[in-house]
């Protein structure tokens, strides 16, 4: 045998697989914005190396960390249109790899791939200047399923998770695959190589229903304290897990109840029943609802401002312009009185309406800016706002955006002889908050709502007579203070005044009409982005 001509022709064979890897490695980076970088990972687990592509934000300012979860059958190299979307708005990002296609024990919902993802974020946080308050987990799919297993269980304060188009139930999900078309055959054996551990070319696998209910989120039970600053975002495609479809949307409606009821069993008015949820699937054969555009959002509920879910016109897809839903919202304390209060007030509704902002709401029956209302120093904005302001640090971890909307029991009767000092108090109040150690480390925008009318002295109680001349005094004021300390003002006032005999029954409050008119005024303000 010629040895030499075999070592050569083994040397060429090397360098000829060595380029390919070497070219195969270069399109993948040349996929990849530039700005994203791979980078290695050791696991604290195991101390396998994962990789990660991996953007660091420009900004000098802490910026908010995106962690995209890869689909079921890729990986971290496959390229990700959410990267671009992070590098033009200069959010941190990194897509992690936690061991790969869900196809091995170590994959799908293991112990190693949920710690992957702990130590793909605190690798984030170590190299990159990371707002620590603002971790963003987002998954399509498989990675919609590893989003709502790291809801379950990830030990990282998250400030909100995406979950699209996902998986939460590997049990059901494997007995859907069996009854459907040949092409799901795929999904099974992925299942019954995750749950046995057996080799791909071994033994035949069979599928090991205690471990899949194991790792399983819609199984687990949800951490209710742990997430009682956090948001979860569920969207669904109509159409998926019909004919086309991967997954069943009926998943994400399940998971959705599931969450709902850990946090409240006896909240059952919003949960899907099952005829609700048979109905649903008629939409898939019928074609109902009619007319729709596609993506369009085509149900919308929600609990509190804790856990959302959208089903929308689609389907097994994600719609690009809202992925970032969650990392756009903002920190906002509320400084309100009664009409800030009520089940259907403007706060809620602006909760409602903006779910994506994490709201502070300190209203307060009977509030006032700076009168001790009613003997009570607790109805003193001005002697609490300190306490406020801590408060909602605490509770948002930092505040965007403070809205201000009082004045109607300043105005009142009682404090007639002392209506020049309600001027004097707002002023006060704005400079108390600018110089709170909050203010200047958040540097937050101050939002000035002016209150809404007061009715002719006929249509009021007797403690408001008199209020509607001051209160058009106030307002003009009020115009002028948020003018001077650089706040925007957002008048309601104005709005209200020609339709308040229809929207206030009492002359003072709003009915849910008038509510809603100053929550879509703030909204129409775009003041919440």
């Amino acid at each position: 045998m010629n040895y030499c001509r075999l070592s050569s022709t083994l040397f060429v064979v090397i360098c000829i697989c060595t380029v390919l890897g070497y070219m195969n490695a270069q399109d993948r980076q040349q996929n990849w914005p530039s700005e994203c970088k791979r980078v290695e990972i050791i696991s604290t687990a195991d101390q396998n190396i994962q990789p990660a592509y991996f953007y660091k934000a420009e900004s000098q300012n802490p910026r908010p960390l995106v962690v995209r979860l890869h689909a079921w059958s890729s990986d971290y190299s496959k390229v990700d249109d959410v990267a671009s979307m992070c590098i033009k708005e200069d959010y941190n990002y990194i897509h992690p790899n936690f061991r790969g296609p869900n196809d091995r024990p170590e994959a799908c919902g293991s112990n190693l791939a949920l710690q992957d993802i702990e130590d793909a974020i605190d690798y984030a946080i170590t190299h990159a200047n990371v707002d620590t308050t603002s971790i963003h987990i987002i998954g399509g799919s498989g990675g919609g399923y590893a989003t709502l297993l790291c809801y379950m269980k990830i030990k990282h304060h998250i400030k909100t998770f995406t979950a699209w188009a996902s998986i939460t139930n590997l049990v059901d999900y494997y007995y859907e695959c069996a009854g459907r078309r040949t092409k799901y055959g795929g999904y099974m054996k992925d299942l019954e190589q995750v749950t046995t551990g057996l080799p791909k070319d071994g033994f035949v696998p069979y599928f090991n229903v205690q471990e899949a209910c194991r790792r399983s989120p819609a199984l687990m039970d949800t951490p209710i304290k742990e997430r009682e600053n956090s948001k979860l975002f569920i969207f669904a495609g109509i159409h998926d897990g019909g004919l086309d479809g991967d997954v069943p949307f009926t998943h994400s409606l399940k998971f959705f109840n599931k969450v709902v009821s850990d946090f409240d069993y006896s909240d059952t008015k919003i949960l899907f029943s099952n005829e609700e949820m048979l109905r649903l699937m008629d939409w898939q054969t019928t074609g109902a609802p009619v007319n729709r555009n596609h993506l369009e959002v085509l149900l919308q509920r929600h609990y509190l401002d804790r856990v959302q879910i959208n089903l929308f016109e689609g389907g097994h897809e994600m719609i690009m312009d809202r992925v970032l839903d969650g990392v756009k919202g903002q920190n906002i304390l509320v400084l309100g009185d009664t009409n800030g209060v009520l089940d259907k007030g403007w706060v809620n509704q602006l909760k409602e309406k903006r779910f994506s902002d994490f709201i502070y709401n300190t209203s307060i029956v009977d509030n006032t800016i700076g009168f001790n209302n009613k003997g009570e120093n607790r109805l003193n904005t001005l002697c609490q706002i300190n306490q406020y302001m801590n408060e909602a640090d605490k509770a948002l971890n930092g505040i965007h955006k403070i809205f201000i909307m009082l004045g109607t029991e300043d105005c009142k009767t009682v404090f007639k002889d002392s209506i020049g000092l309600v001027s004097k108090n707002m002023k006060s109040l704005i400079a108390q908050i600018k110089s709170h150690p909050v203010y200047k480390k958040n540097h937050p925008e101050i939002v000035v709502i002016t209150p809404p009318p007061y009715a002719e002295d006929s249509k009021v109680a007797e403690q408001y007579r008199g209020g509607s001349k001051r209160m058009s005094w106030f307002v003009a004021q009020l115009k002028k203070i948020s003018k001077e300390e650089g706040c925007r003002c957002v008048d309601v006032y104005s709005e209200l005044l020609p339709v308040w005999n229809m929207v206030s029954p009492d002359g003072i409050n709003m009915n849910e009409t008038g509510q809603q008119i100053v929550a879509d005024m703030v909204i129409k303000e775009d003041l919440t982005k």
